[in-house]
């Protein structure tokens, strides 16, 4: 016999021996087939006990020696069966003989016709296939006392999640967990809704990693063949290959790897109902790693932890859990206080050269049909060069990209481009900041910005360091020989209105990243840490996103450190500490806005890589701005003199639009199209609202055709 069959026997023969030893004891015995509740004694029980329905490959033995005979004949071919995996599972569990009896009665009853039967015979009643206390102290012989044992929640069946019980005393039922049976014949898929986050993971995917990783792979296969009990902390930026890491190191072991998301696990705990049931969902995932003997590999497991760290509930099942563990982790905290061995690995953020490669040999597993032709991937000025230059992604997020890339042209019977690459890896990244900050939709260009030519031009130094910093940073060595971050930070500053917000929106446009405005007000926080806490979720976020960050109105939270003169100003100037050294580490874009640059911390003006001042438009700019920025389908019949409404309105860029729209409105209201009347209307209204002192000029300068709209007051005109 193999696999489970010498198990089945064996319960199914204890089943039957359970069954006479009482029909012999002259108890009566209820067969839930019956139409009614029939109460059925000896000879009357053994004719129903033969029934060909109830055992179709051979009749029940009708003695109970001769069933005890069968069953010890079954005690020794289980025991010359070999290393089955439930006998596997036992000896790695290091359950004790009747503890692996009663979780084998269990198995037999869910995998058994024979024994399924038995069993309802057994305990009477209609219920059917289930195993009730008394009945297994009957089957096992054993006394009431050492099945309760068994069956105490701090008892290795129930605390490792092998069975569930249901009720208490004589009465309580238990049964083998869902997908156990499963598991132990060889189903590789989970049960729901475990699904939804755990996968027992494929082979390693054979993707490039540095040597340092490699390295790494070793001394955590290493660590765990030393401590079976232990933990490897796998660390290192999201997308680097740390989820190919930790199955390389269960590869390593001859184990497979249960990839458990954090992400996902938190949201079936959302799902569950009850504290007690959220908790048994990380139970149920540690009972599945135990089961299919699998080097656990929980992925991001940050995500888990709160502010102090993992809550202990967590920390303790956790512990408690009796294979190995891989966390894969973004933070640089400590081993998360697991009270077991540990080591860590740490897969750095990738070098150009590193990039390089794994872009190269990624590429070169798509087939040649679905390369762009010529098909220069690798090599100076080839495809995996400029991309490593562009993005600064590990292995692991590389191999992603590439795989989608490859399936949406066999989809589309495209090419794996440059613009295909591009376009999978916008879809691969996702921003989930909430309230603290919102993607700036509008795409603007260089053609829009009225400003003077150097400002455009320091606009442009910024996109060619963006563009050109693997050659400036990486190949040339100013990274390494001056301590400069890959991130590239600017601040500009000027006048509301002046153009800074629109001049970021020209970057991202120019760069193909996508814009976040961060909303302070969202993010600084009166509670001690809570304000790092955003702001280091924000930058994080924006890293693995590879978006562009404009904190609008920065003087809020970048302001000068004031002097220690309460708690509230350390924490303020901890506060300025932790953004400066954020934004040093940050290797994505960073942009600041302030009205006022003098009120921003002169620390952190010192570390930044541009700073623009947006001045005031003269005339000249100021007829350009009101010619570009009345659309062609609102434009007035009659020309316009821009130059008028220029010279007497002192307005940056920002509020010339907004007297375009109080025109366009007072136009709308009375139903005909924009004048020049109403451009001058709109622009008095607007500043009124700034507070300055109206012009006099009237509005018959502006065209020559100019008569005032009958019914509509002009404040500020003669």
């Amino acid at each position: 016999m193999t696999g489970l069959a010498a198990h089945l026997v064996w319960a199914r023969r204890a089943l039957e021996v359970a069954v006479l030893r009482r029909i012999n004891a002259g108890m009566p015995l209820l067969d839930g087939r019956s139409p009614g509740d029939l109460y059925l004694r000896d000879e009357v029980a053994r004719a129903r006990l033969v029934r060909p329905t109830l055992r179709p490959q051979g009749a029940f033995t009708r003695s109970e020696a001769e069933a005890g005979s069968a069953l010890a004949e079954a005690e020794v071919a289980l025991a010359a069966a070999g290393a089955d995996a439930l006998s596997r599972l036992a000896l790695r569990l290091g359950l004790e003989p009747r503890t692996r009896a009663l979780l084998t009665l269990a198995l037999a009853i869910e995998l058994d016709l024979d024994s399924h039967e038995l069993a309802g015979v057994l305990i009477g009643g209609r219920r059917r296939g289930v195993l009730t206390a008394a009945a297994a102290c009957d089957t096992l012989g054993l006394a009431p006392a050492e099945v309760a044992a068994e069956l105490n929640p701090a008892a290795p069946l129930r605390r490792l999640g092998l069975i569930v019980v249901d009720g208490a005393g004589p009465a309580a039922t238990l049964a083998a967990r869902a997908g156990l049976a499963g598991a132990l014949c060889g189903e590789t898929r989970l049960p729901a809704p475990l699904d939804r986050a755990v996968v027992l993971a494929a082979p390693a995917p054979a993707i490039w990693l540095a040597p340092v990783a490699q390295a790494g792979i070793d001394d955590g296969a290493a660590a765990l063949r030393r401590q079976p009990r232990g933990v490897v902390i796998v660390r290192g930026p999201r997308g680097s290959g740390r989820g190919a890491v930790g199955q390389a190191i269960a590869a390593r072991l001859g184990q497979p790897a249960l990839v458990c998301r954090a992400d996902r696990l938190r949201e079936l705990e959302a799902d569950a109902d009850g504290e007690a049931a959220r908790r048994q969902v990380l139970s149920d995932v540690l009972a599945e790693a135990a089961i299919r003997d699998a080097v656990l590999i929980v992925a991001d497991v940050d995500l888990l932890g709160e502010s102090g760290g993992l809550p202990p509930w967590r920390r303790v099942l956790l512990t408690a859990h009796p294979g190995p563990l891989v966390l894969t982790s973004s933070g640089r905290g400590g081993d998360f206080d697991l009270e077991r061995p540990s080591a860590t690995v740490t897969v750095p953020r990738p070098s150009l050269a590193d990039r390089e490669a794994a872009w190269a040999h990624t590429l070169a597993t798509v087939p040649a049909e679905r390369l762009p032709a010529p098909a220069t991937t690798a090599g100076p000025g080839g495809l995996a060069a400029e991309l490593a230059a562009r993005y600064v992604l590990g292995a692991g997020a590389i191999a992603e990209v590439v795989a989608a890339a490859r399936i949406h042209a066999e989809v589309v019977a495209g090419v794996v481009d440059q613009p295909a690459l591009e376009a999978a890896l916008g879809r691969r990244l996702s921003l989930d900041l909430g309230a603290a900050g919102t993607v700036v939709t509008r795409k603007a260009r260089f053609a829009e910005l009225v400003l003077p030519a150097d400002v455009v031009d320091t606009l442009h130094d910024v996109i060619a360091m963006v563009r050109e910093r693997a050659q400036i940073l990486e190949r040339w060595g100013l990274q390494r020989h001056l301590g400069i971050s890959r991130g590239v930070s600017a601040l500009f500053s000027g006048e509301p209105g002046t153009g800074k917000t629109m001049a970021a929106s020209v970057l991202a446009s120019e760069l193909g990243l996508e814009l976040i405005r961060i909303d302070l007000a969202a993010v600084v926080s009166k509670f001690v840490g809570e304000t790092e806490k955003n702001l280091g979720r924000i930058f994080d976020q924006a890293q693995d996103a590879h978006a562009m960050l404009l904190f609008d109105e920065a003087d809020s939270l970048f302001g000068k450190r004031t002097e220690l003169r309460s708690a509230q100003d350390r924490f303020a100037n901890l506060e300025v500490n932790y953004l400066l050294q954020r934004m040093e580490g940050f290797d994505g874009i960073s942009i600041l806005t302030t009205n006022w640059e003098s009120s921003i911390d002169q620390a952190l003006l010192r570390r930044l890589n541009f700073r623009v001042r947006f001045p005031e438009p003269e005339v000249e700019e100021r007829m350009e701005l009101w010619r570009r920025l009345v659309p062609a389908e609102a434009a007035p019949e009659a020309p316009v003199d821009v130059r008028a409404l220029a010279e007497r309105f002192d307005m940056t860029g920002g509020y010339i639009k907004n007297a375009i729209v109080r025109a366009a409105v007072i136009a709308a209201r009375a139903g005909r199209r924009l004048t020049a009347d109403d451009l001058w209307a709109g622009a008095l209204n607007e500043y009124a609202e700034m507070g300055k002192v109206m012009p006099s000029t009237p509005t018959s300068t502006l065209t020559t055709t100019t008569s005032p709209s009958p019914g509509r007051s002009r404040r500020g005109t003669p």
